[in-house]
């Protein structure tokens, strides 16, 4: 696939509402308490922060909060006691900025304006105004439940959109009411390199041009209120804009900008409009930092890594290996030289895959601190990937430190998360054994001083469903972007677990990219290609011949597409 159609997956996702009927009808009832506020965990090993361990320690909880802490704490009547004997607490993980809780929006058809070079502001994706709260209304996303369950107890959450989204939060992954989730409001604005839909701004050029001419507007709007204020005799009464008014902390310093930047190019453009603008940046996402570690270490105000990495090679590798070598054995002359131009090809590969994975290890070496970001990672694939970026040298204090304290004072939280002490909210879990021991599991989760057994998964056994359903061969695809549509082949080889996936475009049929993260249930099929460090998610459902559905990448949205068998009327 080409550059032009840089796309992302749209997830279908189930909304729900928590509900917590039993401990408000025990507050508001003569009889006993069905569910106690009051818990304690005993003998435990406390990793009160990173590099602190605490063994034998008990760990009381009332009220939400973190009553006590120590080896010697009397045990409560009315507490619930978890014998923690030979485990272990941390802090609840704080994901440093996230979708989480928010629904993936619907998708609808493209918009049409009179004037695509001056649309309105809501249409070309300029909402600064926009709030988490507003956001998420009623209900929380399932996402919330997930990240609960992986032990994160904090998130930073944006609103979903395209170039200026709006303003971020800190939620507690509790499972109380939305509101009653809100720390602390508004104290971000969230900005990416993500244009508009048949109009302006509908290139990176334009999204940077549009921050250029809406922050220039900002300071001036801004400028020209206090001077009002100060003394109206004279003075016109200032235009009110919604939008440039959000952007009035920014530019007062007061807030600073969550820049979604996942590529090298992305984050150089950001710190571009940084320096020309001088607002409060912190690159987040990022997924490509390492060659520009001098410029980012000049930036004082943060980075936010992101936790997607590449599918693991050694995964697929061995098998192919095997396959090629005996392959190998039966060509001769030319045929052996493209071998090698292939083995060429893996090793960039290899080399490409081990400098995702060992970003985190090189920012830790050079002194930069970072905290993590879920953002376009899925749940899954959270804890896999930190406990590979360990693998790949980053220290466990190193990413314990990414997920508890750094993001804890990046969020101005530490005064009530980030490390176990006394006093503060009492969101923490209990690891059966140390969080990055490969066979750990969380036993127990403590949201918002209530605690919730964590049932353990079962494994998706082989053989489901989809292991008979056969979807092999060429399938012709079209992707339609604003005024283009992208052709080529998607190959499928085998069934089930053992399905193989590879992609081409019309423009160059011969080269041909191999999918990772292949799923498919019968109907829908997901997988994931990556084209120099981009990854492109297609999403479609199949039905019989033909298939319909999306193919995406974070900064440039969604795009639909359709396709049949290629042997099948179209």
């Amino acid at each position: 696939m080409t550059h032009s159609n840089h796309l992302r997956r749209v997830f279908s996702l189930l909304l729900f509402c928590f509900l917590w009927v039993c401990t408000g009808a025990a507050q508001n009832s003569d009889d006993a308490k069905e569910v106690t506020t009051t818990y304690f965990i005993k003998n435990a090993f406390v990793v009160q922060k990173p590099g602190t361990l605490l063994p034998n320690t008990s760990i009381l909880i009332k009220g939400g909060l973190i009553h006590s802490l120590g080896p010697n704490i009397e045990v409560p009547f009315d507490a619930k006691v978890v014998d923690a004997d030979s485990m272990y607490v941390y802090a609840g993980f704080i994901d440093a900025c996230s979708h989480t809780g928010i629904a993936q929006q619907e998708q609808k058809d493209r918009p049409r304006v009179k004037d695509p070079g001056n649309p309105p502001k809501h249409l070309a994706g300029i909402t600064p105004q926009n709030t988490v709260r507003n956001a998420i209304g009623e209900k929380l996303d399932k996402s919330m439940k997930d990240m609960r369950e992986l032990g994160f107890g904090f998130v930073h959450v944006i609103p979903r959109g395209r170039m200026l989204p709006g303003q971020g939060s800190v939620l507690s992954t509790g499972n109380g009411k939305p509101e009653q989730t809100l720390i602390k409001e508004n104290i971000s604005q969230f900005a990416q390199f993500k244009p508009a839909r048949r109009m302006f701004p509908a290139t990176t050029i334009g999204v940077m041009s549009q921050f250029r001419d809406l922050y220039k507007n900002a300071e001036y709007s801004n400028a020209y209120l206090k001077s009002y204020n100060l003394d109206p005799k004279g003075l016109e009464r200032p235009k009110h804009s919604e939008e440039l008014a959000a952007l009035f902390p920014v530019v007062n310093l007061q807030m600073p900008i969550f820049f979604y930047a996942p590529r090298v190019k992305d984050v150089n453009r950001a710190l571009i409009l940084n320096q020309e603008l001088g607002f409060n940046l912190v690159l987040t996402g990022v997924r490509q930092g390492w060659p520009l570690m001098d410029e980012i270490n000049g930036n004082n105000h943060g980075v936010v890594l992101s936790l997607h990495l590449p599918e693991k090679i050694e995964d697929k590798s061995k098998k192919e290996e095997k396959k090629e070598e005996k392959e190998e054995d039966k060509k001769e002359g030319d045929e052996k030289e493209e071998s090698a131009e292939t083995k060429m090809l893996r090793e960039k590969k290899k080399k490409s895959h081990d400098e995702y994975v060992g970003q985190a290890a090189l920012f830790e070496k050079r002194g930069l601190v970072f905290s993590f970001s879920s953002l376009d990672t899925k749940a899954k694939d959270i804890r896999s990937n930190i406990l590979r970026m360990v693998e790949g040298g980053l220290s466990e204090r190193g990413a314990l430190a990414a997920l508890t304290t750094n993001p804890a004072t990046l969020l101005g939280i530490s005064n009530v998360a980030g490390t176990i002490e006394q006093g503060k909210i009492a969101n923490l879990f209990v690891s059966d054994k140390p969080y990055f021991d490969e066979d750990a599991k969380i036993r127990f989760m403590v949201n918002d001083g209530v605690l919730t057994e964590i049932e353990e998964k079962k494994k998706k056994k082989k053989g489901g469903s989809n292991e008979n359903v056969s979807i092999e061969g060429e399938w012709k695809y079209n992707v339609e972007i604003p005024g283009n549509t992208q052709s080529g082949l998607i190959v499928v080889e085998g069934k089930g677990d053992d399905m193989k996936i590879k992609v081409n475009s019309d423009e160059d049929p011969a080269d041909f990219t191999d999918a990772t993260s292949i799923d498919f249930d019968g109907k829908n099929l997901t997988f994931e290609i990556l084209v120099e460090g981009i990854s492109y998610a297609i999403d479609i459902n199949i039905e019989g011949s033909e298939f319909e559905g999306n193919v995406s990448v974070g900064e440039f949205g969604s795009f639909p597409m359709t396709g049949n068998l290629k042997d099948s009327p179209e």
